[in-house]
Protein backbone atom coordinates (compact mmCIF):
# COMPACT_ATOMS: atom_id res chain seq x y z
CA UNK A 1 0.00 0.00 0.00
CA UNK A 2 1.46 3.34 -1.06
CA UNK A 3 1.22 6.33 1.26
CA UNK A 4 0.26 9.91 0.50
CA UNK A 5 3.91 10.84 0.74
CA UNK A 6 4.66 8.44 -2.12
CA UNK A 7 2.14 10.17 -4.38
CA UNK A 8 3.43 13.57 -3.28
CA UNK A 9 6.92 12.58 -4.42
CA UNK A 10 5.51 11.54 -7.81
CA UNK A 11 3.78 14.90 -8.14
CA UNK A 12 6.98 16.76 -7.21
CA UNK A 13 8.95 14.70 -9.73
CA UNK A 14 6.39 15.32 -12.49
CA UNK A 15 6.23 19.06 -11.80
CA UNK A 16 10.01 19.41 -11.91
CA UNK A 17 10.21 17.52 -15.20
CA UNK A 18 7.41 19.70 -16.58
CA UNK A 19 9.19 22.86 -15.46
CA UNK A 20 12.38 21.65 -17.19
CA UNK A 21 10.54 21.25 -20.50
CA UNK A 22 8.63 24.53 -20.17
CA UNK A 23 11.64 26.66 -19.36
CA UNK A 24 14.08 24.50 -21.39
CA UNK A 25 16.36 24.25 -18.35
CA UNK A 26 18.27 21.22 -17.00
CA UNK A 27 18.15 22.46 -13.39
CA UNK A 28 14.59 21.22 -12.58
CA UNK A 29 15.46 17.88 -14.16
CA UNK A 30 18.51 17.48 -11.90
CA UNK A 31 16.39 18.46 -8.88
CA UNK A 32 13.89 15.73 -9.72
CA UNK A 33 16.49 12.94 -9.64
CA UNK A 34 16.44 12.50 -5.79
CA UNK A 35 12.66 12.07 -5.88
CA UNK A 36 12.97 9.50 -8.66
CA UNK A 37 15.66 7.63 -6.72
CA UNK A 38 13.48 7.47 -3.58
CA UNK A 39 10.47 6.23 -5.54
CA UNK A 40 12.45 3.50 -7.32
CA UNK A 41 14.22 2.46 -4.12
CA UNK A 42 10.92 2.08 -2.25
CA UNK A 43 9.45 -0.01 -5.09
CA UNK A 44 12.30 -2.52 -5.28
CA UNK A 45 13.04 -2.73 -1.56
CA UNK A 46 11.74 -5.99 -0.08
CA UNK A 47 8.80 -5.41 2.24
CA UNK A 48 8.37 -7.46 5.39
CA UNK A 49 5.34 -7.65 7.59
CA UNK A 50 6.00 -7.05 11.24
CA UNK A 51 4.95 -9.55 13.89
CA UNK A 52 3.39 -8.59 17.20
CA UNK A 53 3.12 -10.74 20.30
CA UNK A 54 1.44 -9.52 23.47
CA UNK A 55 1.64 -10.94 27.00
CA UNK A 56 -0.28 -10.00 30.11
CA UNK A 57 -1.41 -11.71 33.26
CA UNK A 58 -5.02 -12.83 32.99
CA UNK A 59 -6.28 -12.63 36.53
CA UNK A 60 -9.01 -10.92 38.52
CA UNK A 61 -8.46 -7.20 38.78
CA UNK A 62 -10.25 -4.60 40.88
CA UNK A 63 -11.01 -1.04 39.86
CA UNK A 64 -7.91 1.09 40.26
CA UNK A 65 -5.44 -1.79 39.84
CA UNK A 66 -2.63 -1.53 37.30
CA UNK A 67 -2.12 -4.15 34.59
CA UNK A 68 1.20 -4.47 32.75
CA UNK A 69 1.26 -5.43 29.07
CA UNK A 70 4.38 -6.61 27.24
CA UNK A 71 4.58 -6.30 23.45
CA UNK A 72 7.24 -8.04 21.37
CA UNK A 73 7.55 -6.47 17.90
CA UNK A 74 9.59 -8.10 15.12
CA UNK A 75 10.44 -6.23 11.94
CA UNK A 76 11.98 -3.02 10.66
CA UNK A 77 9.50 -0.21 10.19
CA UNK A 78 7.43 2.46 11.86
CA UNK A 79 4.42 0.91 13.55
CA UNK A 80 1.06 1.85 14.97
CA UNK A 81 -0.57 -0.94 16.99
CA UNK A 82 -4.02 -0.73 18.52
CA UNK A 83 -5.98 -3.33 20.47
CA UNK A 84 -9.00 -3.20 22.77
CA UNK A 85 -7.11 -1.33 25.51
CA UNK A 86 -3.73 -0.01 24.32
CA UNK A 87 -2.29 2.00 21.47
CA UNK A 88 1.44 1.97 20.58
CA UNK A 89 3.50 4.05 18.15
CA UNK A 90 7.20 3.95 17.36
CA UNK A 91 10.00 2.62 15.19
CA UNK A 92 11.43 -0.88 15.45
CA UNK A 93 14.56 -2.42 13.97
CA UNK A 94 14.68 -6.23 14.18
CA UNK A 95 13.21 -6.98 17.64
CA UNK A 96 11.70 -4.45 20.06
CA UNK A 97 10.13 -4.89 23.48
CA UNK A 98 7.50 -2.44 24.69
CA UNK A 99 5.95 -2.33 28.17
CA UNK A 100 2.78 -0.45 28.93
CA UNK A 101 1.05 -0.04 32.28
CA UNK A 102 -2.66 0.74 32.32
CA UNK A 103 -4.82 1.71 35.27
CA UNK A 104 -8.05 -0.25 34.95
CA UNK A 105 -11.24 1.74 35.34
CA UNK A 106 -14.22 1.38 35.45
CA UNK A 107 -15.48 -2.13 36.24
CA UNK A 108 -16.47 -4.39 33.40
CA UNK A 109 -15.16 -7.06 31.05
CA UNK A 110 -12.66 -6.26 28.30
CA UNK A 111 -12.44 -8.82 25.49
CA UNK A 112 -9.50 -8.69 23.07
CA UNK A 113 -11.03 -9.68 19.74
CA UNK A 114 -9.10 -7.71 17.13
CA UNK A 115 -5.67 -6.10 16.87
CA UNK A 116 -5.05 -3.41 14.25
CA UNK A 117 -1.46 -3.17 12.95
CA UNK A 118 -0.27 -0.38 10.66
CA UNK A 119 3.37 -0.20 9.58
CA UNK A 120 5.37 1.70 6.98
CA UNK A 121 9.01 1.74 5.79
CA UNK A 122 11.60 4.20 7.07
CA UNK A 123 11.03 6.44 4.01
CA UNK A 124 7.31 6.61 4.69
CA UNK A 125 6.45 5.67 1.11
CA UNK A 126 5.20 2.09 1.48
CA UNK A 127 2.78 0.98 4.20
CA UNK A 128 0.52 -1.87 5.09
CA UNK A 129 -2.50 -2.41 7.32
CA UNK A 130 -3.46 -5.69 8.99
CA UNK A 131 -6.31 -6.80 11.19
CA UNK A 132 -5.22 -9.71 13.33
CA UNK A 133 -7.52 -11.91 15.35
CA UNK A 134 -6.83 -11.39 19.03
CA UNK A 135 -7.72 -13.35 22.13
CA UNK A 136 -7.77 -12.90 25.88
CA UNK A 137 -9.91 -10.96 28.32
CA UNK A 138 -9.67 -8.83 31.44
CA UNK A 139 -12.24 -8.87 34.22
CA UNK A 140 -12.32 -5.70 36.26
CA UNK A 141 -14.41 -6.16 39.39
CA UNK A 142 -16.11 -3.28 41.24
CA UNK A 143 -14.17 -1.70 44.05
CA UNK A 144 -15.10 -3.40 47.32
CA UNK A 145 -15.13 -1.74 50.73
CA UNK A 146 -13.72 -3.88 53.50
CA UNK A 147 -16.13 -4.80 56.29
CA UNK A 148 -14.86 -6.71 59.28
CA UNK A 149 -18.25 -7.27 60.81
CA UNK A 150 -21.65 -6.17 59.59
CA UNK A 151 -24.11 -5.17 62.28
CA UNK A 152 -27.10 -5.87 60.06
CA UNK A 153 -28.34 -9.44 60.25
CA UNK A 154 -31.57 -11.24 59.37
CA UNK A 155 -34.23 -11.40 62.03
CA UNK A 156 -34.98 -15.02 61.15
CA UNK A 157 -32.42 -17.75 60.49
CA UNK A 158 -32.34 -21.32 59.19
CA UNK A 159 -31.51 -24.48 61.13
CA UNK A 160 -28.05 -24.87 59.56
CA UNK A 161 -24.93 -23.69 61.37
CA UNK A 162 -23.72 -20.26 60.37
CA UNK A 163 -22.48 -16.94 61.75
CA UNK A 164 -25.72 -15.24 62.81
CA UNK A 165 -26.73 -15.42 66.52
CA UNK A 166 -30.20 -16.96 66.75
CA UNK A 167 -31.06 -16.11 70.42
CA UNK A 168 -31.28 -19.84 71.13
CA UNK A 169 -29.04 -22.09 73.13
CA UNK A 170 -26.72 -24.34 71.20
CA UNK A 171 -23.34 -24.38 69.49
CA UNK A 172 -21.73 -20.98 69.17
CA UNK A 173 -19.15 -18.58 70.55
CA UNK A 174 -21.24 -16.04 72.49
CA UNK A 175 -21.75 -16.90 76.19
CA UNK A 176 -25.41 -17.13 77.22
CA UNK A 177 -25.99 -19.02 80.49
CA UNK A 178 -24.72 -21.57 83.06
CA UNK A 179 -26.52 -24.80 83.89
CA UNK A 180 -25.97 -28.09 85.71
CA UNK A 181 -23.81 -30.71 84.09
CA UNK A 182 -25.65 -33.45 82.19
CA UNK A 183 -24.38 -36.75 80.89
CA UNK A 184 -22.83 -36.30 77.47
CA UNK A 185 -21.70 -32.69 77.93
CA UNK A 186 -18.18 -31.95 76.72
CA UNK A 187 -15.51 -31.48 79.32
CA UNK A 188 -14.25 -28.27 77.67
CA UNK A 189 -17.60 -26.62 78.42
CA UNK A 190 -17.31 -27.09 82.19
CA UNK A 191 -17.14 -23.80 84.08
CA UNK A 192 -14.62 -24.60 86.84
CA UNK A 193 -15.14 -21.38 88.78
CA UNK A 194 -18.90 -21.97 89.03
CA UNK A 195 -18.23 -25.63 89.88
CA UNK A 196 -15.95 -24.62 92.78
CA UNK A 197 -18.47 -22.06 94.02
CA UNK A 198 -21.51 -24.38 93.96
CA UNK A 199 -19.67 -27.64 94.73
CA UNK A 200 -21.26 -29.34 91.69
CA UNK A 201 -20.38 -29.57 88.03
CA UNK A 202 -21.61 -26.59 86.01
CA UNK A 203 -21.28 -26.07 82.25
CA UNK A 204 -21.47 -23.00 80.02
CA UNK A 205 -24.20 -22.55 77.46
CA UNK A 206 -23.70 -20.51 74.32
CA UNK A 207 -25.93 -18.70 71.88
CA UNK A 208 -26.35 -20.85 68.80
CA UNK A 209 -25.23 -19.44 65.46
CA UNK A 210 -27.27 -20.19 62.38
CA UNK A 211 -27.20 -19.36 58.71
CA UNK A 212 -29.70 -17.47 56.58
CA UNK A 213 -30.77 -16.87 53.00
CA UNK A 214 -29.94 -13.44 51.61
CA UNK A 215 -30.95 -11.94 48.27
CA UNK A 216 -29.51 -8.69 46.95
CA UNK A 217 -32.19 -6.93 44.92
CA UNK A 218 -30.35 -4.38 42.76
CA UNK A 219 -32.55 -1.76 41.12
CA UNK A 220 -30.59 0.06 38.39
CA UNK A 221 -33.48 1.03 36.18
CA UNK A 222 -32.87 4.31 34.45
CA UNK A 223 -35.47 7.05 34.65
CA UNK A 224 -35.39 10.59 33.30
CA UNK A 225 -31.92 11.49 34.55
CA UNK A 226 -28.75 12.78 32.89
CA UNK A 227 -26.03 10.46 31.63
CA UNK A 228 -23.32 11.56 34.07
CA UNK A 229 -25.65 11.54 37.07
CA UNK A 230 -26.97 8.10 36.21
CA UNK A 231 -23.47 6.65 35.79
CA UNK A 232 -22.49 7.85 39.27
CA UNK A 233 -25.58 6.22 40.77
CA UNK A 234 -25.07 3.00 38.81
CA UNK A 235 -21.41 2.67 39.83
CA UNK A 236 -22.20 3.35 43.49
CA UNK A 237 -25.06 0.82 43.51
CA UNK A 238 -22.96 -1.91 41.88
CA UNK A 239 -20.06 -1.32 44.30
CA UNK A 240 -22.49 -1.55 47.22
CA UNK A 241 -23.88 -4.85 45.92
CA UNK A 242 -20.36 -6.22 45.43
CA UNK A 243 -19.31 -5.16 48.94
CA UNK A 244 -22.32 -6.80 50.58
CA UNK A 245 -22.02 -9.98 48.47
CA UNK A 246 -18.34 -10.32 49.35
CA UNK A 247 -19.05 -9.96 53.06
CA UNK A 248 -22.00 -12.38 53.05
CA UNK A 249 -19.95 -15.02 51.23
CA UNK A 250 -17.79 -15.25 54.37
CA UNK A 251 -20.73 -15.80 56.73
CA UNK A 252 -21.76 -19.24 55.46
CA UNK A 253 -25.03 -17.77 54.15
CA UNK A 254 -26.76 -18.57 50.91
CA UNK A 255 -26.55 -15.48 48.72
CA UNK A 256 -28.46 -14.70 45.54
CA UNK A 257 -28.86 -11.72 43.25
CA UNK A 258 -31.71 -10.11 41.35
CA UNK A 259 -30.93 -7.26 38.94
CA UNK A 260 -33.57 -4.91 37.55
CA UNK A 261 -32.34 -2.86 34.59
CA UNK A 262 -33.62 -2.86 31.06
CA UNK A 263 -34.42 -6.54 31.71
CA UNK A 264 -34.57 -8.71 34.81
CA UNK A 265 -31.77 -11.14 35.65
CA UNK A 266 -31.08 -13.29 38.69
CA UNK A 267 -28.70 -15.82 40.26
CA UNK A 268 -29.95 -18.70 42.37
CA UNK A 269 -28.71 -18.64 45.98
CA UNK A 270 -25.52 -20.56 46.76
CA UNK A 271 -22.75 -20.66 49.37
CA UNK A 272 -19.23 -19.33 49.83
CA UNK A 273 -16.79 -18.14 47.21
CA UNK A 274 -18.83 -19.72 44.46
CA UNK A 275 -21.71 -17.36 45.23
CA UNK A 276 -19.35 -14.39 45.49
CA UNK A 277 -17.70 -14.95 42.11
CA UNK A 278 -21.02 -15.70 40.41
CA UNK A 279 -22.41 -12.40 41.65
CA UNK A 280 -19.27 -10.40 40.87
CA UNK A 281 -19.14 -11.83 37.34
CA UNK A 282 -22.77 -10.94 36.77
CA UNK A 283 -22.24 -7.39 38.07
CA UNK A 284 -19.65 -6.82 35.32
CA UNK A 285 -22.48 -6.69 32.77
CA UNK A 286 -24.79 -4.37 34.71
CA UNK A 287 -25.59 -1.54 32.31
CA UNK A 288 -28.82 0.23 31.45
CA UNK A 289 -28.03 2.92 28.94
CA UNK A 290 -31.60 3.69 27.88
CA UNK A 291 -34.78 4.47 29.77
CA UNK A 292 -36.19 1.37 31.46
CA UNK A 293 -39.90 0.52 31.30
CA UNK A 294 -39.58 -2.53 33.56
CA UNK A 295 -41.93 -2.72 36.52
CA UNK A 296 -40.65 -3.48 40.01
CA UNK A 297 -43.22 -6.31 40.19
CA UNK A 298 -40.81 -8.47 38.18
CA UNK A 299 -38.25 -8.25 40.99
CA UNK A 300 -40.92 -9.03 43.57
CA UNK A 301 -42.01 -12.10 41.59
CA UNK A 302 -38.44 -13.45 41.24
CA UNK A 303 -37.79 -13.04 44.98
CA UNK A 304 -41.03 -14.74 46.04
CA UNK A 305 -40.65 -17.46 43.38
CA UNK A 306 -37.03 -18.55 43.85
CA UNK A 307 -36.18 -17.53 47.43
CA UNK A 308 -37.83 -19.15 50.42
CA UNK A 309 -39.79 -17.14 53.02
CA UNK A 310 -37.78 -15.74 55.95
CA UNK A 311 -35.05 -14.73 53.51
CA UNK A 312 -33.18 -11.48 54.11
CA UNK A 313 -33.83 -9.13 51.16
CA UNK A 314 -31.38 -6.23 50.74
CA UNK A 315 -32.94 -3.77 48.30
CA UNK A 316 -30.49 -1.29 46.72
CA UNK A 317 -32.56 1.32 44.90
CA UNK A 318 -32.75 5.12 44.44
CA UNK A 319 -36.50 4.82 45.24
CA UNK A 320 -37.64 6.87 42.26
CA UNK A 321 -40.26 4.35 41.16
CA UNK A 322 -43.81 4.67 42.43
CA UNK A 323 -44.40 0.88 42.45
CA UNK A 324 -41.74 0.05 45.07
CA UNK A 325 -43.89 0.83 48.13
CA UNK A 326 -46.60 -1.76 47.46
CA UNK A 327 -44.05 -4.39 46.39
CA UNK A 328 -42.11 -4.02 49.65
CA UNK A 329 -45.31 -4.32 51.69
CA UNK A 330 -46.25 -7.51 49.81
CA UNK A 331 -42.83 -9.05 50.43
CA UNK A 332 -43.10 -8.22 54.13
CA UNK A 333 -46.54 -9.83 54.20
CA UNK A 334 -44.98 -12.97 52.73
CA UNK A 335 -42.58 -13.11 55.72
CA UNK A 336 -39.46 -11.66 54.07
CA UNK A 337 -37.12 -9.49 56.10
CA UNK A 338 -36.22 -6.36 54.12
CA UNK A 339 -33.46 -3.79 54.37
CA UNK A 340 -33.58 -0.84 51.95
CA UNK A 341 -30.36 0.96 50.94
CA UNK A 342 -31.21 4.04 48.91
CA UNK A 343 -28.35 5.86 47.15
CA UNK A 344 -28.95 9.60 46.96
CA UNK A 345 -29.43 10.60 43.35
CA UNK A 346 -31.33 13.91 43.54
CA UNK A 347 -29.11 16.88 44.28
CA UNK A 348 -29.85 20.28 45.70
CA UNK A 349 -30.98 21.86 42.44
CA UNK A 350 -33.52 24.66 42.59
CA UNK A 351 -35.54 23.74 39.50
CA UNK A 352 -39.09 22.54 40.03
CA UNK A 353 -38.55 18.99 38.68
CA UNK A 354 -35.64 18.35 41.06
CA UNK A 355 -37.62 19.64 44.03
CA UNK A 356 -40.58 17.41 43.23
CA UNK A 357 -38.41 14.29 42.81
CA UNK A 358 -36.62 15.02 46.07
CA UNK A 359 -39.90 15.47 47.95
CA UNK A 360 -41.39 12.27 46.48
CA UNK A 361 -38.30 10.32 47.46
CA UNK A 362 -38.34 11.66 51.03
CA UNK A 363 -42.01 10.76 51.40
CA UNK A 364 -41.33 7.27 50.07
CA UNK A 365 -38.45 6.78 52.54
CA UNK A 366 -40.67 7.83 55.47
CA UNK A 367 -43.37 5.37 54.40
CA UNK A 368 -40.90 2.51 54.04
CA UNK A 369 -39.39 3.19 57.47
CA UNK A 370 -42.75 2.29 58.99
CA UNK A 371 -42.39 -1.28 57.69
CA UNK A 372 -38.65 -1.96 57.31
CA UNK A 373 -35.14 -0.70 57.94
CA UNK A 374 -34.02 2.03 55.53
CA UNK A 375 -30.58 3.56 54.95
CA UNK A 376 -30.56 6.91 53.15
CA UNK A 377 -27.08 6.80 51.62
CA UNK A 378 -25.25 9.80 50.23
CA UNK A 379 -22.91 8.20 47.69
CA UNK A 380 -20.20 10.78 48.42
CA UNK A 381 -19.52 8.88 51.68
CA UNK A 382 -18.60 5.19 52.12
CA UNK A 383 -21.49 2.80 52.72
CA UNK A 384 -19.65 0.87 55.42
CA UNK A 385 -19.75 3.88 57.77
CA UNK A 386 -23.56 3.64 57.78
CA UNK A 387 -23.75 -0.15 57.97
CA UNK A 388 -21.57 -0.21 61.07
CA UNK A 389 -24.13 1.71 63.11
CA UNK A 390 -27.26 0.23 61.52
CA UNK A 391 -28.94 -2.66 63.33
Amino acid sequence: MRTLQYYAFIIYFSLLILLGFVFISPLPVFLSIPFLWLIVFSEFRRKKEIGVKREFEEKRYVEGNTAEFKYEIKGESYYHIKDALNELRGYCKNICLEKKKVRLYPFGKISFKKMEIYFEDFLGLQANYLEKEDEGELRIYPKIEYMRKLQIKPRKTRTLLGDYPSRRKGQGLEFMDIRDYQAGDEMKRINWKATARTDKLMVNEFESERTGDTVILLDVRRFYKGEEEYEKLLNASVRAAATIATYLSRTRSRVGLVVLGRTVDWIYPSYGKRAMYLILDRLLYVRSGSISRLSFDYGKFIVSRFFPPNSFVILISPLLSWDIDDAVVELLAKDYDILVISPTLIGDGENLATKLLRIEREVRIRRLRIYSRVIDWNIEYPLTSLLKVMR
